[in-house]
C-alpha cells in the first residue's frame, strides 16, 4: 500500500511539473515551487495571469483572465501572489488580486481583491478569518 501511495505521489508531481511548464509556454507567469492540479483551469486566451511562488491550485478551480467581451482596451491582469492556496472548485474572476499567504476556501467565487493573510470563503467570497503573519500557513479548510 505504501509503495502505491508513493508512486501516485510521484506521478502527481510529475504531471504538475509538466502542467506548469505548459502554462509558462502559453504565456502565464508562474513562480517557483507551484502546484497546479491536472483538473485546474487557467484561462490563457486573453488578458494576463500572474502566479507567485509556492502557490497551490486544486482540482476544478478556475482562474480567469478576461471578461468575455471582445473589445477591452486595457489588458486585464489576474494576480495570485506568493504562498496562496486555492481549494477545490473555486473561481477567481478577471482583474482580481489575491494577497500573499491567503487561502481561498472550496467552492468560493472571488469577485474582489483579497487582502494578504486572510481566509476567504463563500459566493461571493468574504473574509472569514485573519491568519498570523509569523506562523507558517496551515490549511483551515
Amino acid at each position: 500500500m505504501r509503495i502505491g501511495r508513493g508512486f501516485r505521489h510521484q506521478a502527481v508531481k510529475f504531471l504538475s511539473f509538466w502542467r506548469v511548464r505548459y502554462f509558462r509556454f502559453m504565456g502565464i507567469t508562474i513562480g517557483k515551487n507551484c502546484f497546479i492540479s491536472w483538473g485546474a483551469h487557467l484561462d490563457i486566451r486573453r488578458g494576463r495571469i500572474i502566479i507567485g511562488e509556492n502557490v497551490n491550485i486544486a482540482h476544478g478551480s478556475y482562474i480567469l483572465s478576461h471578461t468575455g467581451y471582445r473589445s477591452t482596451k486595457v489588458e486585464i491582469q489576474t494576480v495570485i501572489e506568493d504562498n496562496v492556496k486555492i481549494f477545490v472548485n473555486s473561481v477567481v474572476l478577471p482583474g482580481v488580486r489575491v494577497g500573499k499567504n491567503s487561502v481561498v476556501g472550496a467552492g468560493s467565487v472571488v469577485m474582489k481583491d483579497v487582502p494578504p493573510n486572510v481566509v476567504v470563503m463563500g459566493n461571493p467570497a468574504r473574509v472569514t478569518q485573519q491568519l498570523d503573519q509569523d506562523e507558517p500557513q496551515k490549511s483551515p479548510v
